[in-house]
């Protein structure tokens, strides 16, 4: 479509590039959110006992398992939220954690009768912090020195069990749980896939309706940049033509001098150090173009943007006398008489 001019076509195959990026990255979320869902159901399907995990060689961790729990005993806990115990089913011990917002939901199944209740949860491998401080006290309990480093996986095994109520190891916490990498990657790729995809479908269309949605003829606009005339900013990505301001950022757009009432420079910063500026053009029937952005990191920088913005807006100014520059109150009351006057 712009096949005249270098700056304009490769600007719009970047257009095309970023849409295939997307698609394939957006391609690829779906593709892992897939995965994920399948090892999660795998997971929960094959779900086996605490001590069938604790006695595998490979797989240890990050397991969906279950133990028939006859009681348990705190011996240690991390911050408010969660503790770790001592549990025992009938011929073995286990290391167990459980969050204190869900300790009365356990304890209350021990209630009546119940000799024991099933404990659902996911593996993962014991802290050292936690062993020492269960080793402590189980031999305090016990009355002797039983339990020690060599013979802690003999007792205890080497993965605990992360309680959680069923609902949420069998539901949608189950997957975020054992499914964690493919989520963060499912989230990560979908995130970047769209933005790319969007902005590349916004920049394609911007050259492919220019002249509808614009009013503008592409072959004048062509024919004015291809020009000797024409004025190239590289670093700002615009041009200054006969007749129009161009820029060809992140897709194109072209305005006519004589349709510019209002024209300022903002200044960006990031934690209070300068970055960047850019120009805001207001036209007379409303529309705001964001261009030429600038490099001011530095004085270098600083300095040359400024010089490049000056030169752009007294260029605004020879072609239309009347557009006003700046922002400030009167020009700001007088956009706002403009809006209301285009209603």
């Amino acid at each position: 479509m712009f096949a005249g001019n270098e700056i304009i076509n490769r600007e719009y195959k970047k257009s095309t590039a970023k849409i295939i990026i997307g698609a394939v990255l957006c391609a690829l979320a779906a593709l892992l959110l897939i995965l994920g869902t399948a090892r999660f159901e795998t997971l929960k399907k094959n779900a086996i006992h605490l001590n069938d995990v604790i006695i595998r060689d490979t797989d240890k961790t990050g397991q969906i398992a279950y133990a028939d729990i006859e009681g348990y005993m705190q011996f240690a806990s991390y911050g408010e939220d969660l503790g770790y115990y001592i549990a025992w089913d009938e011929d073995l011990f286990y290391i167990i954690s459980i969050k204190e917002k869900d300790y009365d939901y356990f304890a209350d199944k021990f209630e009546g009768d119940a000799a024991s209740y099933r404990f659902w949860g996911y593996t993962d491998k014991i802290p050292t912090e936690a062993k020492s401080y269960a080793i402590s006290a189980f031999n305090e309990e016990i009355g002797e020195e039983y339990v020690n480093y060599d013979n802690f996986d003999e007792v205890f095994g080497d993965v605990y069990l992360k309680a959680e109520k069923e609902s949420k190891v069998r539901g949608i916490g189950g997957f975020f749980e054992v499914s964690a990498l493919y989520a963060i990657g499912t989230a990560f790729a979908a995130i970047i896939g769209l933005t790319l995809l969007l902005t590349g479908l916004q920049d394609k269309k911007s050259f492919e309706s220019l002249k509808d949605s614009s009013g503008l003829d592409n072959n004048t606009i062509l024919s004015q940049i291809n020009s000797g005339g024409a004025k190239w900013y590289d670093k700002l990505r615009v041009y200054l033509t006969d007749d129009y301001l161009v820029s060809v950022r992140n897709g194109i757009s072209a305005v006519r001098y004589s349709d510019i009432f209002w024209a300022y420079v903002t200044r960006h910063s990031t934690n209070g150090i300068s970055d960047y500026n850019y120009l805001n053009i207001i036209t007379k029937d409303g529309k705001k173009i964001i261009c030429g952005n600038g490099n001011t990191f530095g004085k270098k920088h600083s300095e040359a943007t400024t010089h490049d913005h000056d030169e752009i807006l007294s260029a605004i100014q020879e072609k239309n006398e009347s557009v006003r520059f700046g922002y400030d109150q009167e020009n700001l009351k007088a956009f706002n008489e403009l809006k209301k006057d285009l209603k």
